[in-house]
């Protein structure tokens, strides 16, 4: 091959901030994206964090609905050259080797599939007949695949907003529930399930139920709307060995609760008032570091102020920062970050596109962002890559191939380089032409950049 100038690829570089609670520092990951953010998943087994919602593109980058990151960039879910779901993205689940995805859209990757689809890292399926409207919440529960939300058919079977899945098609739950589901959650061997009904089953549940796998039941006397007018559960979580459910309800029974409370197995308590605006709301919840981190529509927790973000200890709550300047949808936890998304553009003062990444430290501090440059010879390639960078200190290096539908085609370890600049290549040993991207991982830094084979 005959050699040309070095092409120095975009160096990536994450924007932190720093919150104003102690022990806590967040960045932005990667661009973001250009529109709310419902959803996210951390999948151990693909070691990457899925992400769904309303958005199209990250950067320049298009990632139609749903996407995933790999800790240096949003890569899109491919299909025959054609990227992601036609519609919004509302929830996942990971089910005997596959990813379950669920929402309003009716095609992935070109192919039809009614509102739930199967990825299986390559290729999407169709998941039976679908429904007829949009999901909303996934589970799997007893080693079965679950589906709750606003639909009420199944190709022409009627299931009441409530599925189980048994292989070759969907099924009801004895009579299902009188309205959206909109969160499952497993907790002491039943499914527990939250929405805007009042019935399941035929009796009456009041916004929660639980599921044993043959019948449903009351959550004590479930949650009523008081002065509010809307009543529903939208997340359920457990932490310290009980289940809390969050979302936008007054009472239970004779019981104020204001949007949150705490079921320890025989009723229902107060956790402090969530307040707001009249939208206010708990949109979701996550255990983090022997914390409960809550977010949704609100300016407070207990009594204090709280854009939208708050955490609980147990027994009182704190605030991280400022918090949000709009709505938090859902928390996730990826290499024992917690990342938050849902449909913001500040966070503490920083720009971010709705999504943002936390991590608890030994305490506050600035971090500078930081530009590393790495470069990649010759592009296009052929038989091998050559890359550079410069390392701030003494680290171990890695790397990592892949091609544009994310499929992993080469990782090797390097061993240790010095601070300073370091050269390395790699034989590629690959038979098909096309783009990939080079992930280097380096100390604490992940970057990644693109190149073309051609043979």
């Amino acid at each position: 091959m005959k050699k040309s100038f070095l092409l120095y690829a975009s160096a990536f570089a994450f924007l932190l901030f720093t919150y104003q609670n102690a022990n806590a520092q967040c960045k932005s990951p990667g661009n973001g994206t250009n529109g709310q953010v419902h959803c996210m998943f951390s999948d151990s087994i693909q070691n990457c964090l899925y992400i769904g919602g309303v958005f199209q593109h990250s950067g320049n980058d298009t990632i139609n609905h749903c996407a995933y990151w790999n800790d240096s960039n949003f890569l899109p879910m491919k299909m025959m050259g054609i990227n992601g779901c036609n519609n919004t993205v509302y929830c996942f689940t990971r089910f005997n080797g596959n990813l379950y995805v669920g929402g309003s859209f009716t095609q992935a990757g070109g192919v039809a599939c009614n509102h739930i689809a199967r990825w299986d890292g390559t290729s999407w399926f169709a998941v039976g007949e679908g429904f007829n409207q949009t999901v909303r919440s996934l589970s799997v529960y007893n080693n079965e695949l679950y589906a709750g939300g606003e639909f009420t058919a199944s190709g022409a079977n009627q299931i009441n907003y409530i599925a189980k899945w048994n292989g070759s098609q969907w099924n009801q739950l004895a009579g299902g529930t009188n309205n959206t589901v909109e969160t499952m959650c497993n907790w002491k061997n039943a499914l527990y399930i939250g929405g805007d009904f009042t019935l399941a089953g035929g009796i009456t549940v009041n916004r929660i139920c639980k599921w044993d796998g043959v019948s449903f039941s009351a959550v004590g006397g479930g949650f009523t709307m008081g002065m509010m007018g809307q009543c529903r559960v939208n997340s359920l979580c457990v932490y310290n060995g009980n289940l809390y459910a969050g979302g936008k309800f007054e009472h239970s029974g004779a019981m104020e609760m204001h949007n949150m409370s705490k079921w320890n197995g025989t009723s229902w308590s107060s956790i402090g008032n969530i307040e707001g605006s009249d939208d206010n709301l708990v949109n979701a919840m996550c255990s983090y570091n022997g914390m409960l981190y809550i977010g949704g529509n609100f300016g407070s927790c207990g009594s204090k102020s709280a854009n939208n973000l708050g955490v609980w200890n147990g027994s009182g709550w704190s605030i991280i920062g400022t918090g949000m300047n709009g709505p938090v949808n859902a928390f996730s936890i990826y290499h024992n970050e917690l990342y938050i998304a849902g449909s913001f553009s500040n966070a503490a003062g920083t720009p971010v596109n709705n999504i943002a990444k936390y991590s608890i430290t030994t305490g506050i501090k600035a971090v500078n962002v930081t530009s590393n440059l790495v470069s990649l010879y010759p592009n296009p390639a052929n038989d091998y890559i050559q890359f550079s960078w410069v390392n701030e200190n003494t680290s171990s290096a890695s790397i990592m191939i892949f091609d544009i539908t994310g499929r992993i085609v080469m990782q090797r370890r390097l061993g240790e380089y010095p601070a300073g600049l370091n050269i390395d290549n790699v034989q590629l040993n690959l038979n098909n032409e096309g783009l990939y991207f080079l992930s280097l991982k380096t100390g604490a830094n992940n970057f990644i950049s693109k190149f073309e084979i051609k043979k």
